[in-house]
């Protein structure tokens, strides 16, 4: 008889693999109450299917949720151009997938402060900041968020995290990282407004306004694509800052 999970709702913690769609996650997550002897964990969006899926940006397609892949190729996410590995939301008529936390990335979001306002957008004017291409995958540009001057691909920053995921900066000791000293880190965490507020740090004062709106846009995505999981976003940030 196949165990049947019974989910609790977890705060954010260490990042994890989604058992559903096999994706990187780091904010909350549903874990199978029986942790001892089952490690099944699932994204919020992979534990609770939208009964109805809707994406603006494919308005012909009419999405279904499934717990594997249709057919017997491999599939890959229209969003952010990487592989279809489970849980997915898939048009039977246009031939879209979407993974689960695609579907419901924020089509727009803003610091507190409103300086900087991102815009998720399905084909990008000009090439992504990171990777330097306009396009992510062949001819397909991917979708991107946009912050009024730069692009950037959600694929991109989906490597960004997983790669530094890979070279061990998250450790599972997430609440010690949270808590660095780390001046630069801490500039990063306060965005725009430590300048003002920490004189007396010669790194604020020469820290260019240019690199905090990096910084800003940067935590943005993160926040937009992962959740807001400071503790995470601190060690990706120093991770950062010592390559």
């Amino acid at each position: 008889m196949d165990h049947q999970h019974a989910f609790q709702l977890k705060p954010a913690g260490a990042p994890y693999t989604c058992s559903g769609c096999g994706q990187l996650g780091f904010g909350s997550r549903y874990h199978c109450k029986d942790n001892i002897n089952c490690n099944y964990i699932l994204h919020e969006e992979c534990a609770n299917p939208d009964p109805h899926p809707f994406h603006p940006f494919f308005e012909k397609s009419i999405f279904k949720f499934h717990k594997e892949a249709p057919g017997y190729e491999t599939r890959i996410c229209d969003a952010c151009r990487k592989d279809v590995l489970g849980f997915v939301y898939h048009c039977s008529r246009t031939n879209i997938d979407l993974h689960p936390c695609c579907l419901k990335l924020k089509r727009s979001i803003s610091d507190e402060s409103g300086n900087v306002t991102l815009k998720l957008l399905q084909k990008v004017g000009s090439k992504c900041a990171k990777c330097r291409h306009k396009h992510v995958d062949g001819k397909v540009e991917g979708w991107s968020y946009y912050d009024g001057k730069s692009y950037y691909h959600v694929a991109c920053f989906k490597d960004l995290i997983l790669e530094n995921w890979s070279r061990g900066y998250f450790s599972q000791e997430d609440r010690s990282i949270a808590s660095s000293t780390n001046r630069e880190t801490q500039l990063a965490l306060t965005s725009m407004e430590i300048a003002s507020s920490s004189s007396g740090s010669r790194r604020g004062r020469t820290m260019s306004k240019y690199t905090k709106i990096a910084v800003l846009v940067f935590k943005l995505i993160f926040s937009a694509i992962f959740g807001n999981p400071i503790s995470a976003f601190v060690a990706i940030v120093e991770a950062l800052a010592s390559n």
